[in-house]
């Protein structure tokens, strides 16, 4: 009777050892869990912070003003210009070639959406050709733009010196460019003197870390008065 009683309890219970091989049994998914947690919060931080940095938001910034004035702008008015000692000339493509680049361009636009296509023709004045403008332009590594309005057909830009009389304000788009690479940052094709109305923004930032963001993007300036 007594190796009965004894036998029992045996079966009854568990021994030291299996009470360690069963912790670590759930243990070891647990610990894997974590690991793959931090690991994953560690990835999203990163992920978060390249997306984030001064550069890339530059990058942006850069493609969105660009692009937004571009495209509401007079392709029959506007002028990419070189850069030499702070004089601004406009750019002509070299001999048997026809893309013109440079450091600087000027939109001409409406800032009341004026639209050419949907106006009378009997009361437009053919002079109107924008009310404002944008000039952006290179100044040292920082990528400027100055946005004014246009007076008796002055911009931004009156005798190869930049205009402020009219300005209304100069927004900076980037500290970073990177001037190794080129200063002529803007470009177009021009067809027997005059300008395509399509106009590229092709630069390279890099910020103190050494990292760098390449923007290319172009834009077609879609407004076209006088026709």
């Amino acid at each position: 009777m007594n190796r009965c009683k004894k036998t029992s309890r045996l079966f009854g219970a568990f021994t030291l050892l299996e009470v360690v091989v069963t912790l670590a049994i759930l243990i070891i998914p647990i610990l894997a869990v974590t690991i793959l947690a931090a690991g994953g919060s560690r990835s999203f931080r990163q992920t978060y912070n390249s997306i984030h940095k001064p550069i890339r938001q530059d990058a942006l910034a850069a493609m969105t003003a660009f692009s937004t004035i571009g495209r509401k702008s007079n392709r029959s008015n506007y002028a990419v210009y070189k850069i030499i000692n702070g004089v601004y000339t406009v750019a002509q493509p070299p001999i048997n070639q026809e893309i013109a680049s440079g450091s600087a361009v000027e939109f001409r636009y409406w800032e009341n959406a004026f639209d050419p296509a949907a106006a009378n023709a009997d009361v437009l004045e053919v002079t109107n050709t924008g009310t404002h403008y944008a000039l952006f332009y290179l100044e040292g590594r920082r990528l400027k733009v100055d946005y004014g309005t246009v007076v008796n057909g002055v911009g931004g830009i009156s005798g190869g010196i930049r205009r402020t009389s009219s300005l209304l304000r100069t927004v900076t788009l980037s500290e970073f460019v990177d001037v190794s690479k080129g200063t002529e940052i803007f470009s177009h094709n021009v067809v027997g003197g005059v300008g395509m109305g399509s106009v590229r923004m092709n630069l390279t930032l890099t910020d103190n870390e050494g990292e760098s963001v390449e923007v290319k993007t172009s834009v077609l300036l879609r407004m076209n008065w006088p026709r």
